[in-house]
C-alpha cells in the first residue's frame, strides 16, 4: 500500500512541479495563484496543501530537484572510479548535460524566479569538486589556488549552460558534449588587434 501512496505522492507532485513551471512560462509569477496551479496540474487544492504549504515551497521544491540533479549527474558516475582523464571526455559531461537539456523548461522558470540562479548552479559544481572528489592539474610554474581554480573553472562551465539555454537549447547534448570536452582544452595563445592587422594587410 505504500508503494502505491508513493507512487501516488510523486504523480501529484511532479504534476504540480510541471504546471507551476509551465504558467511561470506563460505569464507574470505573481499574478499566479494556488487555484490556478491546482488547475494546471488537475489536482484540487486540497491535495495541493497535502504536498506544499504555499507556492513558495513549491518554488524551493522546483529548485532543490534540480540543483539535485546537477550533483547526481555529477557525481554519480565517479563513485567507483579511482581516477578519470580529463584530456578524454569526462563521464559525467553527457549525463549533465542529458540532465540540463531534459529540465530545460525547469531551468528557464528559475531563470524568471531566481536572480541568483547562476550563483546557486555554480556552487552545486564548487560543492562537488571540493571534497573527495577534485580535480588534478598538471604541474605549474607558478602554484595555482585550487579554491581560485575551481570557482573559475566552474562559472565558465556554468555561463556555458547558460549560453545554451539564450539560445533556446538548440544545439543536441551530443554537440554541447563535445563543444565543451574541446573548450576545456582549449588554451589560447594571443589576442589579435583586427583593426591594426588589417590596416598592415593594406599597407602591403
Amino acid at each position: 500500500m505504500n508503494g502505491k501512496t508513493d507512487r501516488r505522492s510523486r504523480r501529484s507532485i511532479n504534476a504540480f512541479k510541471r504546471a507551476y513551471v509551465d504558467l511561470v512560462l506563460a505569464e507574470e509569477e505573481k499574478r499566479i495563484s494556488i487555484q490556478q496551479i491546482a488547475d494546471e496540474a488537475d489536482y484540487n487544492r486540497g491535495t495541493f496543501y497535502k504536498h506544499f504549504a504555499d507556492k513558495e515551497s513549491l518554488k524551493e521544491r522546483i529548485l532543490q530537484d534540480f540543483l539535485d540533479g546537477i550533483a547526481i549527474a555529477l557525481l554519480e558516475p565517479y563513485k567507483h572510479r579511482a581516477y578519470v582523464n580529463l584530456q578524454e571526455q569526462a563521464p559525467s559531461t553527457m549525463r549533465i548535460f542529458t540532465h540540463i537539456y531534459e529540465e530545460r523548461r525547469v531551468l528557464q522558470a528559475l531563470r524568471i524566479l531566481y536572480s541568483d540562479i547562476h550563483d546557486k548552479m555554480l556552487n552545486v559544481f564548487v560543492e562537488c569538486l571540493s571534497g573527495d572528489i577534485y580535480m588534478e592539474t598538471e604541474e605549474q610554474s607558478i602554484p595555482v589556488d585550487y579554491d581560485l581554480m575551481i570557482h573559475f573553472q566552474m562559472a565558465a562551465t556554468v555561463g556555458f549552460i547558460m549560453r545554451w539555454a539564450d539560445t533556446d537549447f538548440k544545439f543536441s547534448t551530443l554537440h554541447v558534449s563535445q563543444q565543451f570536452t574541446e573548450l576545456v582544452r582549449v588554451r589560447p595563445y594571443r589576442l589579435i588587434n583586427k583593426d591594426i592587422t588589417e590596416e598592415k594587410d593594406s599597407d602591403s
